[in-house]
């Protein structure tokens, strides 16, 4: 039988491209301090949907909240209204 052949090297450990892995933090702390100054530390998901997106969230609102989602960063919480997502408890 013949070897398997090596896997290319990884450039970066994440999930996020490695032109894109330079823009996510500033984005995260873009999203992150538009929940902190929030009245509740909560934000309805629409209202962050529908604006237009915070300086240094070059890469979109919807892929930032995925990301902050994954890291459990933000926590959605189902309501009448629709999606809140509220800070997570650290």
């Amino acid at each position: 039988p013949r070897p398997l052949p090596e896997p290319p090297p990884r450039r970066s450990g994440g999930s996020v491209p490695p032109p894109a892995d330079r823009a996510v933090p500033p984005g995260r702390r873009a999203l992150l301090a538009l929940v902190r100054r929030s009245r509740h530390r909560e934000v309805p998901l629409r209202d962050l949907q529908s604006g237009k997106n915070p300086p240094g969230a070059r890469l979109g609102v919807a892929f930032l909240l995925h990301d902050l989602l994954g890291a459990q960063q933000l926590r959605s919480v189902p309501t009448a209204a629709g999606p809140l997502l509220r800070l997570a408890e650290s």
